[in-house]
C-alpha cells in the first residue's frame, strides 16, 4: 500500500500524533495493529507515580509499554468530552485506535475513569493501581500547572478551572474541592475492586524502587528480566516543589478541605491528617 493510500485511512489525530509523513512504517504499524489480548493496565490518579512505575515495570519484564494513550490520541480532549457524553462508545473508541492498546503495558492516570468500560473490552486485562498522598498528589498537580494552592478561587488564572473540572464532573465549590474530589474518585477505583488490583503506594516505591518494581512484576506474572539500578532517577516528566510543605502551599483553609474531604479514603491507605489540619 502507497503512502498516499495510508494518509486516506488514518485518522487525522493518529496522523498528528505520529508524524506519519516521516515514518510509514509507523503508518502500517496503527493500521494492522491488534489489540493486546491481555494486557496490563496501571491506573491511578494523575502525578502519583504512574509514569515512572510503568516505565520501570516495562524495563525489568523487558515489555513495551504504552504511555498515555488517551493525550496521544486526543491531546486537546474532544474524543473524551464525547466519551464521558456517551456520544462516542468507549468500545468503538478502543477499536478505533487499536495500535495504542496493542501492547502489554498500558499506563493512563485517565482511563481510571473508565475501570468497568475496560474491564468489558479487556476481560483478560490485569490491573495495577498507584496512589500516592492526596496532599502530595493535588500538589504536584498544581505545580505542573503553576497554580498557587492557597486561593479561594481560580478566575485569575486563564482557564484553570474549566481545565481542572473537565470530565469526569466532579463537584466542588472551587479548584481544591474539584481535586480532592477527584481524588477520592480515583482511590474508590482501588477501593471497590481492589481483588482486581495489585497495589503500589508510591510513598513504598520512594523508599525502594527495586524491590516494589519486584514484588510489583512478580505479582502480575512478568518475569524479572533486566537490571534496572541504573534507571531509577531518570525524570520522566517535570518534578514539582517538594521542599514547600503542605501547610504553606495550601494554606490552613485549602488544607483542611482536602483532609476533610478525602479523611475515609486516606485512612484506608494510612494517610495521617497533619496537626496543622485539626488547629
Amino acid at each position: 500500500m502507497k503512502i498516499g493510500q495510508l494518509k486516506q485511512i488514518i485518522p487525522n489525530s493518529i496522523r498528528q500524533s505520529i508524524g506519519f509523513l516521516g515514518n510509514p512504517k509507523k503508518v502500517y504499524q496503527m493500521k494492522t495493529s491488534r489489540l493486546h489480548p491481555n494486557p496490563i493496565f496501571i491506573l491511578g490518579h494523575a502525578k502519583s507515580g504512574t509514569t515512572v512505575i510503568a516505565s520501570l515495570l516495562a524495563k525489568m519484564s523487558g515489555q513495551e509499554v504504552s504511555l498515555d494513550p488517551i493525550f496521544r490520541i486526543d491531546p486537546k480532549g474532544a474524543l473524551q468530552e464525547k466519551i464521558f457524553s456517551q456520544a462516542l462508545s468507549f468500545d468503538d473508541f478502543i477499536q478505533s485506535n487499536k495500535f495504542y492498546f496493542s501492547t502489554p503495558l498500558i499506563k493512563d492516570p485517565k482511563l481510571t475513569f473508565f475501570y468497568d468500560d475496560l474491564v468489558r473490552c479487556f476481560p483478560e486485562a490485569r490491573f495495577a493501581f498507584v496512589i500516592r498522598d492526596p496532599r502530595d498528589t493535588i500538589r504536584s498537580f498544581l505545580n505542573r500547572r503553576g497554580i498557587p494552592g492557597n486561593l479561594d478561587k481560580l478566575s485569575d488564572f486563564k482557564g484553570s478551572e474549566v481545565q481542572i473540572g473537565r470530565r469526569p464532573v466532579i463537584p466542588g465549590n472551587n479548584y481544591i474541592e474539584k481535586l480532592a474530589n477527584r481524588w477520592n474518585l480515583a482511590a474508590e477505583t482501588y477501593i471497590n475492586h481492589q481483588d482486581n488490583f495489585s497495589l503500589i503506594r508510591y510513598e513504598d516505591f520512594v523508599q525502594d524502587k527495586i524491590r516494589v518494581i519486584g514484588d510489583l512484576a512478580k505479582d502480575l506474572g512478568l518475569n524479572q528480566l533486566n537490571d534496572i539500578a541504573g534507571d531509577l532517577n531518570i525524570q520522566y516528566q517535570p518534578i514539582g516543589d517538594k521542599n514547600i510543605g503542605w501547610l504553606e502551599f495550601f494554606g490552613p483553609v485549602n488544607l483542611r478541605q482536602i483532609e476533610t474531604i478525602c479523611c475515609d479514603q486516606m485512612n484506608y491507605f494510612e494517610y495521617r491528617p497533619s496537626p496543622a489540619s485539626s488547629d
